[in-house]
């Protein structure tokens, strides 16, 4: 079998409070498909910027790879960076520019994360050998990015193509349910940008006002990039009539978190409508599947629709507290239903949604990698990172959106220290 670099971020450097529980949970399950598909992988999990690109290349020199697996966007931004000329896969995980539309410009800085992020993908889509995504609508997206560069997709042996590789299921070994007659609504992760929290709250306090058996627990929550949500979801719980009913555990261990897992007779999230919500995936919600735990939702992400269709859960419409609490209720109130989805979901996780199901073009294309040749025709929307065309854009959009003395003061830090702008 062949022996591939990947490159990701399986939590050895990181954790989920910082924001990386989605890069996390894809660098893992894509370290798992391929070592259980007989592929001889060794993880990589670079950290970010110059760092992370010299130790990339340190693992290539001493070792011996036939093609580079790489979860976007900063660990595969390490792994173009290394300048390797080995086959390269890479995960495009998250349409990241739509997620930080969705970012509060508090700090006068959104148009320098922008343009930060866009060089970033540019430079991704403009080196890729073959790429995948967690959904499929974001697959189509690629695509048009990949047109708009003039890269060629033509039909050939080695056509440039996008593969979607979404929701999947990994069986859980000797986990069981402990359910108690309690209905125990739960939410795992991050309360991110597009977490509508006040659906979630209004929805449990009307179900809980009809059913004094449902209870709910929290477990992760707050991250840097979006605490307002999870601080404003702790106020409302504070002032609640129902308060002592709420238990939010915040960042828990995998064995506490296994626990909870085993008690929850419902987990359920919340989106707003968003580019980031039409485009992304929801991988918390396999965690829930591959347990048995009936999903509640809201219609938006891609993953809604697989609920809906293979009868893994209920899906309400967008922001519609009222329909939320009354699929809460139908669940609570109805153990059959309940044992029926979770028959349904295990179903669902050994055909459709089975990882060697699922994986298979990233199966392929590793048994075979080959690298795409061909001049790319369009220009990246950014010019490439850390270029004087890149820090003089980056320089205007300073001296545009805080001042000219403090574009000054960014940019002479930079030549100085040799620190990112």
């Amino acid at each position: 079998m062949n022996s591939i670099l990947l490159v990701g971020d399986d939590g050895s450097r990181t954790s989920a409070e910082m924001g990386t529980g989605a890069c996390i949970a894809r660098t893992i399950r894509f370290r798992n498909a391929l070592i259980g598909q007989g592929f001889n992988v060794l993880v990589c999990s670079p950290g970010e910027g110059r760092a992370g690109v010299s130790e990339v290349r340190r693992i290539i020199a001493d070792g011996s790879f036939d093609c580079i697996v790489a979860i976007s966007p900063f660990p595969a931004e390490a792994a173009v960076g290394s300048a390797s000329e080995l086959p390269l896969w890479i995960d495009m995980n998250g349409m990241h520019p739509a997620e930080l539309q969705l970012k509060q410009d508090r700090d006068g800085r959104s148009g320098e994360r922008m343009l930060r992020m866009l060089s970033m993908e540019n430079g991704l889509l403009s080196r890729g050998d073959a790429f995948s995504t967690p959904s499929r609508r974001q697959a189509y997206a690629v695509y048009g990015e990949l047109l708009l560069l003039g890269r060629n997709l033509s039909g050939s042996s080695s056509q440039l193509k996008v593969f979607p590789i979404p929701h999947c299921s990994n069986k859980v070994d000797g986990f069981s349910r402990k359910l108690d007659g309690v209905t125990r609504i739960l939410s795992t992760g991050s309360f991110n940008l597009w977490f509508d929290e006040i659906t979630m709250f209004d929805a449990l306090e009307q179900a809980m006002g009809s059913n004094s058996s449902i209870r709910f627990e929290a477990t992760g929550g707050r991250v840097s990039f979006s605490p307002d949500k999870y601080d404003n979801f702790c106020k409302m719980v504070e002032s609640s009539q129902f308060k002592d009913r709420f238990s939010l555990h915040g960042w828990v261990s995998a064995d506490e978190l296994d626990e909870i897992y085993s008690r929850a007779s419902i987990a359920a999230y919340t989106d707003i409508i968003s580019p980031e919500t039409l485009l992304g995936a929801r991988t918390r919600v396999l965690d829930w599947v591959s347990r048995g735990i009936p999903v509640v939702c809201t219609e938006g992400a891609e993953i809604s629709e697989d609920i809906r269709r293979h009868n893994m859960g209920i899906v309400v419409p967008s922001a519609d507290s009222e329909a939320l609490a009354n699929a809460f209720l139908a669940l609570a109130e109805n153990p059959l239903a309940r044992q029926k989805i979770s028959q349904d979901q295990e179903k669902w996780s050994c055909t459709t949604g089975a990882s060697s199901q699922v994986f298979k073009p990233l199966f392929n294309w590793c048994g075979k990698p080959c690298i795409v040749k061909g001049r790319q025709y369009g220009k990246p929307t950014v010019p490439a990172m850390d270029s004087f065309a890149y820090l003089k854009e980056i320089f205007f959009e300073l001296a545009d959106s805080a001042g000219l003395s403090y574009a000054l003061k960014r940019f002479a830090k930079k030549v100085l220290q040799n620190s990112t702008l």
